[in-house]
């Protein structure tokens, strides 16, 4: 296993793929909400990205019941193939996401849930950069960020190490905003039963009363349209 942010999360995701299902299986209200809200703004058969679509449930699966060509990606290929053996009608990636590569506008739309924290927070921008180009004019990218501001944040989840980083809610609107999206709509939410990975973690220790503040910024934005001359 390697020692970097993108070895510790591969590694521990694979470790723990069939914990996660069953955790993943009982929470699934907002991820859920947030997708119908994608799907309301875009056309019928929309071509969509899921960037960390773990397992493939329950966006991936949901997705596809509503007609749209998925294309999934997740850094631990165990998730992947679970997410095969649940989805086989998407197109489903290993790998980093800094690593993908898609022609410019190809998606109707993105979404990606507790995935982007995952990222060294140095890359953040970036990636959400990359994601604007892979959205059509007009398309909408659905998303959560952390809301703490830490570098670097090494802790454990279900007995295997992790790591998270995140800028706080007003560095995470300015980015979102200087790369050019439009937010339609942002939440500060807690999430409906906090597992243990919430992001309060120090020195990789997680306090009982640490749970009870976690919040995630969930966006709706989209990309702005071409202007006509």
């Amino acid at each position: 296993m390697s020692d970097t942010p993108e070895g510790i999360i591969e590694y521990t995701y694979d470790k723990i793929a069939e914990q996660y299902l069953q955790w993943v299986e009982s929470q699934t209200l907002l991820r859920q909400r947030y997708a119908k809200i994608l799907l309301d703004k875009l056309q019928p058969s929309p071509s969509i990205l899921e960037l960390g679509c773990g397992p493939g449930i329950p966006i991936v699966k949901m997705l596809l019941n509503e007609g749209a060509q998925v294309v999934g990606n997740d850094l631990s290929t165990k998730q992947i193939e679970m997410a095969k053996a649940r989805c086989p009608g998407a197109k489903l990636i290993a790998g980093d996401m800094t690593s993908l590569t898609f022609e410019p506008a190809t998606f109707h739309g993105v979404i990606s849930f507790y995935t982007l924290f995952h990222l060294p927070r140095s890359k953040l921008k970036a990636m959400l950069t990359e994601i604007y180009g892979w959205l059509k004019p007009g398309g909408v990218f659905v998303f959560n960020l952390a809301t703490f501001d830490e570098e670097e944040i090494h802790g454990e989840h279900l007995g295997y190490g992790m790591f998270w980083s995140s800028y706080g809610v007003d560095e995470n609107r300015t980015m979102i905003s200087e790369i050019g999206f439009d937010v339609l709509q942002e939440d500060v939410l807690s999430e409906e039963v906090l597992p243990e990975e919430i992001l309060q973690a120090r020195d990789g220790k997680l306090e009982e009363t640490d749970s009870d503040d976690a919040k995630f910024m969930w966006v709706v934005a989209r990309k702005k349209e071409l202007q006509r001359l």
